[in-house]
């Protein structure tokens, strides 16, 4: 699994898409649009999965590459990246729905993984302002066209555009997620100390 992208990395993406924030967050969803499209005609799986991957992977190449980029528009290199990706998920194995009668074995491991997660992602968004935190659970909820219309509301509520809001949990979402994978190794790391010194 690929590291979760960096605040920074992404504000790279943003300024290589436009000098204005709002039109370059425009931008942003224009280009994801298109490569979900991309990607769909391609018969891909997963095609949204695979556009924000495609924009996560350029927005760490970007801030890797800082002033050798050469280029004002990346446009044609995202296009580029997004037929690496698609080729790549060629050779995927296909994730194929479960009947609705089939019953997951009980693994206790899988079960203790969830238990870590989920108290980590607690701890982690307790250190959320109440802010963030708030936006966090809220932009999650509901299913559907509820959930789009709640997530209408909550911009409106926090005066914010859709795109704009997008970003803003784009970037709490990584914080979150980076906070959560440190948080699941530190845990095990502790536990195998913990294993080692009682052998």
């Amino acid at each position: 699994m690929a590291e979760p992208l960096r605040p920074e990395q992404f504000e790279t993406l943003l300024q290589r898409l436009g000098p204005d924030r709002e039109a370059a967050a425009t931008r942003y969803e224009q280009l994801r649009r298109r490569l979900i499209a991309v990607f769909e005609y391609r018969r891909c799986h997963h095609a949204e999965e695979l556009a924000d991957e495609t924009l996560d992977r350029v927005a760490r190449k970007l801030q890797e590459l800082r002033d050798e980029f050469t280029g004002s528009d990346p446009s044609r290199y995202v296009f580029g990246v997004a037929w690496n990706v698609a080729r790549e998920s060629y050779r995927r194995p296909a994730t194929l729905p479960l009947p609705e009668t089939w019953e997951r074995p009980a693994s206790a491991a899988k079960e203790e993984d969830d238990e870590l997660e989920n108290a980590c992602l607690d701890r982690c968004l307790e250190k959320l302002d109440a802010g963030d935190k708030r936006l966090a659970l809220e932009y999650h909820e509901g299913q559907g066209g509820a959930k789009i219309r709640l997530r209408s509301e909550l911009a409106r509520e926090l005066g914010l555009s859709q795109n704009a809001l997008r970003l803003k949990i784009h970037r709490v979402t990584a914080r979150l997620r980076e906070c959560v994978l440190q948080c699941v190794d530190r845990s095990r790391e502790t536990d195998l100390t913990g294993a080692l010194r009682g052998v």
